[in-house]
């Protein structure tokens, strides 16, 4: 069990199996990213073999979530078509956007970039905030500024080297009342259906973010940490 925006309580890693709640890898990249080996077939084989849910956000590009969420409506019609990216912005940070109808132009402002977000309907992710090592993170003062206009914070990236950095973005989340992701950030086939939540299946935007803060949710890497220290 965790708190519903994803500080996870004192628990085993031995958890109850929960076939009814959904693996979901919220941060995936394919080879439409530019640096990244993951063919969409790929992607979508290790969705078979793991039933861990990939939502794929490229640097700048909707096509791969397009492609693979094609074949994974394919597969399970009842998986929602996300269109998804991670956007550049000129303030130095990354911003992705999910459930996008449409692609957004890189390098706007973090202000101009949420809005059309939203203006989309969509949601948006704030991926690794406080990964020091990456000149793509978002720092302080854009941190703050835009935290209003935020949806979800990302609370364990698995590329992020310094685990006080993933720590830092989770009690980011808890002070300021934003539900968590988890993801891979793969780049490499490796890395695909390694890490992940657990949460009840969803159709809409509203729908995922009822599923991330229900107390149901779960973050088996965050357990596994925990059980660790």
């Amino acid at each position: 069990m965790t708190t519903g925006y994803g500080k996870p309580r004192e628990v085993s890693y031995e958890t109850e199996d929960r076939p009814d709640l959904w693996k979901f890898d919220m941060h995936v990249h394919s080879v439409y990213s530019g640096d990244s080996l993951n063919e969409p077939e790929l992607i979508v084989e290790n969705f078979r073999q793991t039933g861990v849910l990939p939502l794929v956000c490229d640097h700048n590009k909707t096509a791969g979530s397009e492609v693979v969420s094609h074949y994974l409506k394919e597969i399970n019609p009842e998986i929602p078509v996300i269109l998804a990216e991670e956007i550049m912005n000129q303030d130095g940070g990354e911003i992705i956007g999910l459930f996008l109808n449409d692609i957004i132009p890189p390098y706007m402002s973090v202000a101009e970039t949420l809005d059309i977000i939203h203006e989309q309907g969509a949601l948006a992710l704030v991926p690794h905030p406080f990964c020091f090592f990456r000149g793509s993170t978002l720092w302080e003062d854009y941190r703050t500024e835009a935290i209003a206009g935020i949806d979800i914070v990302e609370g364990f990236n698995a590329r992020v080297i310094y685990a006080k950095d993933n720590a830092a973005a989770r009690e980011f989340a808890e002070r300021n009342g934003k539900p968590i992701s988890v993801g891979s950030d793969s780049h490499h086939p490796k890395d695909l259906g390694r890490y992940y939540l657990e949460l009840e299946p969803f159709s809409t935007p509203q729908e995922l973010m009822k599923s991330l803060r229900a107390e149901t949710v779960r973050y088996p890497i965050l357990e596994r940490i925990g059980a660790e220290e």
